[in-house]
């Protein structure tokens, strides 16, 4: 039998010493990977939730307290929709109301999370979505790199929604330029705002980034350039419909009338399809931004029809595994006051009490994330 080779005393500690490092540095390696959340994580974690008005103001923490964001987590919703106007501020983004503004924001990220509620940061810009120049897309991307940077070192749990919503009305009948007519422009805005986010560092290389629709439904995820997406494994996409409720136009595609046997449920089940069928065929799991249970128009739905709207939505959006926030949090809770709304509101000349609408929502949530997403 051959002798094994002597090893002195002296390296084999240094051999002992230098094991044990590097299964602690692999270890760390494996820790901070493992931080890093999965869209279809995040999708559990996003849960039902609500869209929110504080950054849409040009004083957001005059109605805001931590206790919002304690109080919405009581009621199991789990999200929060951050919606901030862009708008409010010049595009000098070194400006002290900037600074100030990305103070407050940090501030409510913090909330968020240190209570277990998801924090979704959105722009929003009317102008700029419309007329969509140069300038606005230059002064897009430094809108949202200012906002990585600010909070580059947050908990994976925050993610950027990069789009609340393309809209049109500033543009009347001349939105040829719009970036809801011009996916060409979207997709350029897109990939060049996903570029500026991932190079901030710290989290952001991983950090959820959720695409907005080109055209709000759906139907127009599949306009998304594969390219922004299919070498990034962080990508979800947001879309929605109902932000301002079903109605009773003959019809149209938010019908709703009575129990919704008579279209309203095919109406619904049509509108989240084109959302089931794109996570298929692209991989990329979706989001829905926003929706409202009643006719936030012409209040032509009664107390009941509310209802019934409000638990067959949430039930298909379960079916389809769709997470949501609902839009918006101060119809249901009074952040000033700090207290959940139980009187009766007159929402469009129609008298309705909101809170036993909330309360069949939450009958209908699911008491378990997983058995949805």
């Amino acid at each position: 039998m051959s002798k094994l080779p002597s090893i002195s005393v002296a390296s084999a500690t240094k051999f002992v010493i230098l094991l044990a490092i590097s299964l602690l540095f692999g270890n760390f390696l494996i820790v901070v990977q493992s931080n890093a959340i999965s869209p279809k994580r995040y999708q559990k974690l996003i849960g039902p939730g609500f869209s929110t008005n504080w950054f849409k103001t040009a004083q957001p923490m005059a109605k805001y307290s931590e206790q919002n964001i304690i109080d919405v987590r009581n009621k199991n919703f789990s999200n929060l929709r951050l919606r901030c106007r862009a708008d409010l501020y010049s595009y000098d983004y070194t400006a002290t109301n900037f600074t100030w503004f990305l103070g407050n924001l940090t501030t409510v990220v913090d909330h968020c999370l240190k209570n277990k509620v998801i924090p979704i940061i959105s722009w929003i810009h009317h102008h700029a979505e419309a007329f969509a120049s140069e300038d606005d897309r230059v002064a897009y991307v430094a809108w949202w790199t200012a906002v990585a940077n600010e909070l580059k070192d947050k908990d994976y749990k925050l993610s950027f929604n990069l789009f609340t919503e393309l809209g049109t009305d500033d543009c009347g009948n001349n939105c040829g330029e719009s970036l809801r007519e011009r996916s060409d422009k979207y997709n350029s805005w897109t990939s060049d705002v996903v570029k500026a986010i991932r190079a901030t560092g710290g989290k952001n290389d991983q950090r959820i980034l959720i695409l907005g629709s080109p055209g709000k439904t759906a139907k127009d995820l599949e306009k998304i350039e594969p390219e922004i997406y299919e070498n990034d494994d962080y990508i979800m996409a947001e879309w929605h419909i109902y932000a301002s409720g079903p109605n009773k136009k003959p019809g149209g595609q938010k019908f709703w009338k009575k129990n919704g046997t008579d279209k309203g449920r095919d109406n619904v089940k049509l509108a989240i399809e084109p959302a089931t069928n794109f996570t298929q065929d692209r991989g990329i799991l979706t989001y829905l931004g926003a929706w409202m249970p009643q006719d936030n128009k012409d209040g032509d739905l009664n107390q009941q029809e509310v209802i019934n709207f409000a638990r067959y939505f949430v039930e298909q959006l379960c079916n389809a595994g769709v997470p949501w926030s609902l839009n918006v949090l101060d119809r249901y809770y009074d952040t000033k006051e700090k207290r959940w709304l139980k009187e009766k509101q007159e929402i469009k000349g129609r008298s309705l009490n909101m809170s036993e609408v909330l309360e069949n929502i939450r009958d209908v949530m699911p008491k378990d994330a997983k058995a949805c997403y």
